[in-house]
């Protein structure tokens, strides 16, 4: 009996196996007969007709790329762009970044639509792919597309948050990241922390002051000082009698005025001048370190730390020290440029620039004639005489054709010099 029973298995499950194998042969001969179909009206110019027979086809087979891709080719034979970019889009979605479809779909927007297309396009894509190494490389093509605002001034400092420093006539006052004045040019220093635009400080004349960014007053010491500084953690940098000191937000003195020269503090740290040399100092002017130091290096808000590292020269050297003051590394360099952010600073070896970590390290190789340190992802270099942008990668993502080129904002805003003229150089995409 059990053996019988096997028999009967044994058969059931051969005809199983030749009913569906019969199956799939009848369905692979429709399919290929209906591809054939299709090819033959492709060539007859019967491109919708073509495409029925695709839709057919997908019927027999299920969802296949090969099929998506002939119908979308066939909708960009017969002209119908909309329905050509949209198959395309589908078939990423449904697919994942295909490398031909992705090609196809960035040279058709390339060819037929505007740059702004293509970067959202890009863009988009990239945000969905960050690793596909085809949307990378598109990616990397425009994410360095910009333009130039309208403005033009005689110099535009770095921005601190929404504002830049801009000179007119001699004077200078503050734009705003379009370019457009916030306050007008007419003070002899101006100075912002980025953040209370409350507290603007100013020098008019002889007269130092505060105004908010409507340009009214808002707060003046009752003693006069021949400079006052931002406000940053509290604390300004304020002199008078040609010496420096710190006053608090209210202007009260908090330490002597007994110094050659003075750093606002940032991350608890300053750096204070007697004669050549520089100390670090803390929030409350005490002494971190003893004059050891022939110079304490300043970023573009004119503070000493940022990233809890200091950049300084002591025996013809440059190198980081932490807020302690002490050494991070023993790595020595010829030159550096501040920590303007926490991503890397320049460094120069052997007359050449490139950039190092925190820590010290050397992560992009000495390559540029000049180098200023990253902020918000970008860098301005200098190469072959004239300045561009790269990325953390060392990708060069804006050529070199500025005469002098600042900081990247957040907004992808930077300041750059043609001739004697600086504007503002707006990023289409930013990461």
């Amino acid at each position: 009996m059990k053996k019988n029973l096997s028999i009967v298995m044994i058969v059931l499950l051969v005809l199983a196996w030749y009913i569906t194998l019969s199956t799939w042969l009848g369905n692979e001969k429709k399919y290929n007969d209906m591809i054939a179909e299709a090819r033959r009206l492709e060539e007859k110019g019967l491109y919708l007709d073509a495409v029925s027979q695709y839709e057919k086809a997908k019927e027999v087979k299920g969802n296949a790329l090969e099929l998506e891709e002939y119908i979308a080719d066939d909708y960009l034979a017969m002209g119908d762009y909309k329905e050509y970019r949209k198959k395309l889009n589908e078939i990423i979605t449904v697919y994942g970044p295909v490398e031909r479809d992705v090609t196809k779909l960035y040279e058709f927007t390339r060819e037929y639509l505007s740059e702004d297309s293509v970067i959202e396009l890009v863009s988009g894509l990239h945000e969905q792919y960050p690793d596909s190494g085809i949307v990378t490389e598109y990616y990397d093509s425009v994410k360095g597309k910009y333009i130039e605002r309208t403005c033009v001034y005689e110099k535009i400092y770095d921005f601190a948050g929404d504002y830049a420093v801009y000179v007119q006539n001699g004077k200078k006052g503050l734009i705003g990241t379009d370019g457009d004045i916030v306050i007008e040019a007419v003070y002899d220093e101006i100075g912002f922390n980025g953040k209370d635009k409350q507290e603007i400080a100013v020098r008019d004349g002889s007269q130092c002051f505060f105004i908010n960014n409507k340009g009214y007053k808002t707060k003046m010491p009752e003693e006069t000082y021949a400079y006052i500084g931002m406000v940053s953690q509290s604390r300004m940098v304020a002199s008078k009698g040609g010496k420096y000191g710190y006053l608090d937000k209210n202007f009260k003195e908090k330490t002597e005025f007994v110094y050659d020269g003075a750093t606002p503090v940032y991350e608890g740290i300053g750096a204070v001048q007697k004669g050549s040399k520089w100390a670090l100092v803390n929030r409350n002017g005490e002494l971190v370190t003893d004059f050891i130091y022939d110079e304490v290096l300043q970023n573009s808000k004119g503070i000493c730390s940022e990233n809890k590292r200091i950049a300084v020269r002591q025996g013809g050297v440059f190198f980081l020290v932490d807020t302690k003051g002490e050494r991070v590394s023993e790595q020595n360099y010829e030159d550096m440029k501040a920590f303007e952010s926490e991503s890397m600073c320049a460094a120069c070896i052997d007359g050449k620039w490139g950039y190092i970590d925190k820590d010290g390290n050397l992560k992009l190789a000495c390559s540029y004639e000049d180098a200023k340190s990253f902020s918000n992802g970008y860098a301005a270099v200098k190469k072959n005489g004239s300045w561009g942008y790269i990325d953390e990668n060392n990708y060069m993502t804006i050529r070199p054709s500025f005469d002098d080129a600042g900081l990247m904002t957040e907004q992808g805003v930077a300041p750059v010099c043609h001739g004697n003229a600086w504007t503002l150089l707006q990023l289409k995409i930013m990461e």
